[in-house]
């Protein structure tokens, strides 16, 4: 079904009544006699096709309607109303240029970042969930309105659960008093108890030998794996690297390193730069 529409008596009510609570319906009210008002229709025409179902374009030739005309109340063409779950949400009277029109519009159309936060909630609730799949779109979202509360709050919260800590306390540390709600705080609770579980006791004592042989490839290797395990990935693609700067052969360090950067979320930086580490010692 074409989202442009004849308004009449006949389909008024399908057209306005029975859509889905979330469409935005535009109602253009116009009269064929009107010539400065043509090219505004054209305008409208043109991008009702280029958003697709996004709008329905429901037109009203005032001359042929004058009982919906009536209803709405216009004493002027060109009228637009705008109208979700049947009430009117805004409108415009008189010729409008389409960059008004659409300013207009999207005040009043999903935005993509909406669609991005609402899927990556989700994730997060599902504990089955794909949660490098959330840090993909939250990221996106945050990219888009680095602004928004509820969007840095999902973006904090799938930060912790990929292992980037610092850049997660880094996000939470940007947030205004007036924003440090009780979804913040559990936030915080969150990041202390992974960085808690990120310092574990084995890898206290794996770092405190270390510390002692400085040169020892098998203690780094064994630090590295229990720095991923802790979801440290940064830290253990800092050490298996340090490896195999030394030794590019060392027992199973390059599966490991890759093994890591495969597991990070796409368009996380860190296996960007990770790749090109180890190219360059590749080639």
């Amino acid at each position: 079904m074409s989202n442009i529409v004849e308004l009449t008596v006949e389909n008024f009510q399908s057209v306005l009544i029975e859509q889905s609570p979330e469409q935005l319906i535009v109602v253009e009210l116009y009269s064929p006699r009107d010539e400065s008002g043509k090219a505004m229709s054209h305008d409208l025409v043109s991008l009702a096709n280029e958003l697709g179902e996004a709008i329905v374009l429901a037109r009203v030739n005032c001359d042929e309607q004058p009982q919906i005309t009536q209803q709405f109340g216009v004493s002027s063409v060109p009228t637009l109303v705008l109208i979700r779950a049947g009430k009117p949400l805004d409108g415009l009277t008189g010729v409008t240029p389409l960059p008004q029109i659409k300013e207009l519009l999207f005040k009043y159309l999903p935005k993509p970042e909406d669609d991005m936060l609402l899927q990556a909630n989700a994730i997060l609730l599902d504990e089955a969930g794909d949660i490098n799949a959330a840090f993909s779109l939250i990221k996106q979202a945050y990219e888009i309105d680095p602004e928004r509360i509820d969007i840095k709050l999902c973006y904090s919260e799938v930060l912790i659960k990929v292992g980037q800590l610092d850049n997660a306390q880094t996000l939470l540390e940007s947030f205004a008093l007036e924003d440090k709600n009780a979804s913040y705080q559990r936030l915080i609770s969150l990041l202390e108890l992974a960085q808690q579980a990120g310092q574990s006791p084995e890898i206290t004592a794996l770092e405190q030998k270390l510390a002692q042989t400085p040169d020892d490839k098998s203690v780094k290797l064994e630090l590295a794996v229990s720095y991923s395990q802790a979801n440290r990935s940064s830290d253990a693609l800092d050490l298996l690297f340090d490896i195999l700067t030394i030794d590019l052969n060392f027992d199973d360090a390059k599966k490991r390193y890759l093994d890591i950067v495969a597991a990070l979320p796409d368009g996380d930086a860190l296996a960007s730069a990770s790749r090109r580490r180890l190219y360059s010692l590749l080639h």
